[in-house]
Order: C-alpha cells, then structure tokens, then sequence
C-alpha cells in the first residue's frame, strides 16, 4: 500500500496550521515533496539511517528535556510531543532521497539493530514511514489543541484522502462513500462526546478540590496530646520582602482562624464566604478602605489550585496578585485561585484586623469537655467580672510563667484533658497548647475569642536578602475581641524561636538552603524563547550535519530514471511467482490460500507456506528450505 502524493506534504501543513507553526512547517512541507522533481538521490546504507534516525531521538529528548525545566515536566513532554512532525521529517526526507525509497526498519529500532549484528542472515525489513509520519501530524496538531471543528474536518480531510487512494479497486465508490460517512459521523459523536466528557470530570475534579480545599481549612486538627517530637520539616513555604520596620508589624501571618473546639480539633462555624472584584487589570484586590500603616512583599508556595494566602493582620489591599479569583471569609480565611509553583504580591497593611464579622455565639462557648477545669482557673485568678482589656493582661501574665516544649513524653491521667492537663500539671507545651489555653480562658472570663493558625516570620536569610517562612515556623495564637476590635494575642513564650532553631535545624540545612534558593530562582525566571539568532544557528547546523552525512552519496540519475525506483522488499525473488503466472488467475480480492485450493487443490501448499515465511517471516529461510520452495515450484 503507498500513500497518494503531496499527502504528507498536506498532513505538516496541517500540522503547522493548527499549532501555530505555519512559518515552519511550510519550509519542511517543501522540503519532503521536492524529492517528486529532483533526479538527485543519494546512496544511504543502513549505517547512515540509523544516524540520521538517533540524530533526531537526541534532538527530542533534548528539547523535551529543555521544555521540561521551562515549563515543568507535563507541560515540558506535552510541548515536545507537539513538534515531533519538525524533529522526524528529516527521517522521511532521507528516505525520499535515498535510492530505494525506503527506510530499514533497524534504522528505527535499536533492538533491532543488536539482533541484526548477533543474527546477520536475519532480512530486515524496508519500510516506508510516510503513513505513520501523516499520522504524527494529526495527533501532534491535536495536542494543547481546543479540538475546534477546523481540527475535525481537517484530519477527516487527510483520512479520506489517504483512504480513497488506497480503496480495494473492486470495492463499489457509493459503498466506500456510505462507510466513511458514518466512520465521520461516528467519529465526531466521540469527539464531541470525549470533549464534553474531559470537561465534565475536570470540573468534578476542580469543585472537589475545591471543597477538599475548603474543608481542609474549615477545620485545624491539633496536636495537643501527641506523643514525641513535633515541626521538624524545614521546607521553605513563603519569603517576606520589606522595611524591617513592616517585617516587624507583620511578623504574624495569618492563614486561618476557628470559634469552635471540639476534642483536639478547631472548627470554624458560620462564616460568611464574599468573593472580591479585581481592580487595575486584574491583578489588585482591595480588602478594606482603611489606611496604609505598612507593605510587605510576599513570595508564597502554592500547594494548591486555590491556596489560602497567609497575610499580615489587617490587611486592605494585595497588589500583583495574578489571580482569577479571590474570596475571603469572616474569621479571616482569605483564598486565591492561582497558577504554578509560587507567587508574588504585594500586602498593604493598616491599623488593627479590619472586615472579620463581629463575636459569634461560637466565641463565646466553653468546649463541654474543658468547661469545669477552666472555670475554676478563672475563677482562681479572679477572670469573671473583669474588663476585657484586664483580663487579657492577667491571662498573658499568668501564662508567661509556662515552658515551651515540643515533646511530650505520657499521656495525661485519666479523666484529665491533653489541655487541662497541661494547665494544671506539666505547664509545657507547644504554641497549640498557649493559644487553645488562652483562648478558653478568656472565654471563662466572659471575653470573646478564636483560635488563629498561620506563621511567625522570624528567620532572615543573607543568602536570599529576605525572610524565609519553613514549615515548623507554623504557629497558632488568640484573637480576643477587645474595645469593639480584634486584637491578636501570642501567649506562647518568647523564645519558642531560638528554642526551635538550635534544636530542630538540620546540620546541612544552610547547604539545602542554597538549593532551595537556586530552585526557586529558577522557577521564576522568564519563558525561554528563541530569538531569529538561535534559529539561524540551527539552520546552519543542520546545513553542515547534512553536508557531512550526504558527502560523497550522490546518485545522479538521468531523466528516465527520473520517476523513484522501484522498492525492493524480502522474498521478491520468489519462484511462486513464475507458479502463480502459469494458473488460472485470482479472483479480485481473492486470498492466495482460497485461490489454489479452487485451482489446484492440494498440490501447492507446501509452495504456499514457504513462499509466505520467505515473504514475512524475519528470520527468514534456511538454505535447505530456500532450495525446497525453488524445487516445489519449478516441478510443476
């Protein structure tokens, strides 16, 4: 079966058309059919197709490697695949140049190539590489595509190009034109099916993350209780940029905030979600109206499609916040749908926390199961009936008296609380243990509060000229309303930090940190894009690659060996040939095995079955079978 002419031609024009790469693909286009008018060939062996063919492997693997550190991995492969017309059409020029006309299937096949060097009297199939090049075309054009209708009927175009060329002869036209029709017609019911279908699971798959999103930050499972050692990752989340005096004024970043306890766990109950409108092209979200008292920069890692930012306390605006969507909740959840590996914004600060909803009866509710021990500390320190702002001051002081400690050897007595244990007994513990202790406590004397979580910026880097926030900086403190406005309390004492630091910082945590460093610069550079320079440079390379493997291969035909020579293939030589000749000839679309049973039944099978292993069989025959079909089919 041989393709019509020109289709391959077509098939990387189309190709171009639908990725954007006409410019290129007209050239090559050019290129593959030219050889239909040229009377040069030259004489390639299989050495020389196989270098040609491994030339172009190393240039993909490259340029998808190159593509991968661009873009990342997916996109990088996806991005390759998408010019693997350009990267494989100088294998199918080779084969247009060449004398046969065809390619050696070892040339594409390093396998192939060990076993012809272990097996030299294995036949190597030529092949001709033009149906799957068209093929290429088609699936490459469709990759990162929108799929659009031009893309249909331009690869049912090439089909029924390809397909009517290489119809049975016998077959009637209105039959081939009724089959395709409904191929076409079936096929588009799935295109436009598989559509619908990708866009309907990708969007169960985005709400579900989504509510998995917002679930997760719905609720804060603590690790009041736990047995061991705790906040031993290093990972680097967030840099903070600024004035040090901002830095300072924003040292506490909150991500989340919780009204409820329940067990171990903090749940944030009745708040009211708004999404935000973007303002000034898109990319600056206004929060509250209030004045700026200070700005940081931030650079956050996006775990997720929509991660919640962690923010200075009273926050009013974000700027260079590239984002199709932001919303934010009353307990001060603040979410942002975004893309890649890390952001950059700008967070305007004012005076106080701005735009939370007011107390909730959630803030005022003394968990069930630490209801009594906090009521009599409250009442032993004199908490019921104080102002607001006093009996804050007396919680803080009577807390600074506690340790901090990230490891927690027993468990606490029976029918005692992790919590209550901890105010009572051991009086250590980690900020999860100061924050939830003061929260209920001042909840005891009357006063509103939440739990909030986020991060402490602490830790300064030279290398990076800013503030790193890892994973074990996360920190949990109080919010208590107090004089008509929340105010965030740290009861957690002072020098958890340095505590922290010199006992859970890796030993090559500054060598990580360099790698980390460099990473992130990385990601953060622009888009690689060839200049017109680079792709001269490349023309002239493959100019010169060309000129070295074609040198001294010329076959300069005269002009009646202008059309392209016939194509050898395994077996041509063949005595069932002469057999066939000398009986009655096949029906149209006959088989051969059908064909000699009606003919001479029974007296050319064995003709039949070496002829077809001499034709298809790689291994081929041996010299003892080779001389029994020419004797088989010359004794007739």
């Amino acid at each position: 079966m041989s393709l019509p002419p020109f289709i391959c031609g077509a098939a990387l024009l189309f190709w171009g058309w639908q990725s954007g790469n006409l410019l290129i693909a007209a050239p090559l286009a050019l290129a593959l059919e030219a050889p239909r008018w040229l009377r040069l060939r030259f004489a390639l062996d299989a050495a020389d197709y196989a270098r040609i063919a491994d030339l172009c492997t190393v240039f993909f693997v490259g340029l998808a490697v190159m593509l991968a550190i661009d873009r990342g991995v997916a996109h990088g492969v996806i991005g390759a695949f998408r010019w693997l017309p350009a990267v494989l059409a100088p294998i199918l020029l080779a084969q247009r140049l060449g004398e046969g006309g065809r390619v050696p299937l070892t040339a594409l096949f390093r396998y192939l190539r060990k076993q012809k060097a272990r097996h030299p009297e294995l036949q190597v199939p030529m092949v001709d590489t033009g149906g799957v090049f068209v093929v290429l075309c088609v699936v490459a054009a469709g990759v990162g595509n929108a799929t659009s209708q031009a893309y249909y009927a331009g690869a049912v175009l090439l089909a029924a190009w390809a397909l009517f060329a290489t119809r049975p002869r016998h077959a009637r036209l209105s039959a081939w034109v009724v089959l395709f029709g409904a191929g076409v017609g079936l096929g588009y019911a799935g295109h436009v099916g598989m559509s619908q279908l990708q866009s309907w699971i990708g969007g169960l798959i985005a709400d579900w993350q989504f509510e998995r999103a917002a679930s997760d930050l719905s609720r804060s499972v603590t690790d009041i209780g736990t047995l061991g050692r705790l906040k031993e990752r290093d990972t680097i989340l967030a840099r903070v940029y600024g004035a040090p005096r901002d830095v300072v004024r924003a040292h506490l970043l909150h991500r989340a905030s919780y009204n409820a306890y329940i067990g171990t766990t903090w749940i944030g109950r009745r708040a009211q979600r708004e999404e935000l409108q973007a303002q000034e092209g898109g990319a600056t979200w206004t929060l509250d109206d209030g004045a700026r008292q200070g700005k940081i920069g931030l650079a956050v890692r996006v775990e997720r499609r929509r991660t919640a930012l962690a923010l200075p306390p009273g926050v009013t605006r974000l700027t260079g916040l590239a984002a199709t969507e932001v919303s934010r909740d009353g307990l001060g959840l603040v979410q942002a749908v975004v893309e890649g590996d890390w952001i950059q914004f700008d967070a305007e600060f004012g005076e106080g926390i701005a735009n939370y909803e007011p107390p909730l009866p959630e803030d005022r509710t003394l968990p069930f199961g630490e209801r009594a021990a906090f009521l009599r500390i409250a009442g032993e320190l004199g908490l019921p009936g104080l102002p607001p702002a006093e009996a804050v001051r007396r919680v803080m002081r009577h807390l600074s008296g506690y340790s901090y400690s990230l490891w927690r050897d027993s468990p606490p007595p029976a029918g005692v609380t992790p919590l209550a244990d901890f105010m009572t007994r051991t009086k250590s513990g980690h900020c999860e243990y100061f924050a939830a202790a003061a929260a209920i406590l001042l909840r005891a004397a009357g006063v509103p509060t939440r739990y909030a979580t986020g991060y402490a910026v602490m830790e300064y880097s030279d290398l990076e000229k800013a503030y790193v926030v890892r994973a074990r900086h996360a920190h949990a403190w109080t919010r208590a309303w107090v004089g008509g406005r929340w105010i965030d309390l740290d009861p957690t004492p002072p020098d958890w930090f340095a505590e922290e630091s010199s006992r859970l910082a890796p030993l090559w945590e500054q060598v990580l940190d360099f790698f980390r460093w460099a990473a992130y610069r990385w990601s953060q550079r622009g888009e690689f894009q060839a200049s017109d320079a680079w792709w001269a440079v490349l023309a002239v390379l493959v100019v010169i690659l060309a000129w070295r493997l074609l040198r001294g291969k010329r076959v300069t035909r005269g002009a009646k060996d202008a059309a392209p020579a016939l194509r050898d293939y395994p077996g041509k030589d063949s005595e069932f040939y002469e057999l066939a000749k000398s009986l009655p000839p096949r029906e149209p679309g006959e088989a051969l095995s059908a064909w000699l049973l009606r003919v001479a039944p029974g007296r050319y099978d064995e003709a039949l079955r070496l002829h077809q292993r001499y034709r298809f069989d790689p291994r081929g025959l041996s010299e003892g079978e080779r001389a029994r079909l020419r004797e088989v089919c010359l004794s007739r």
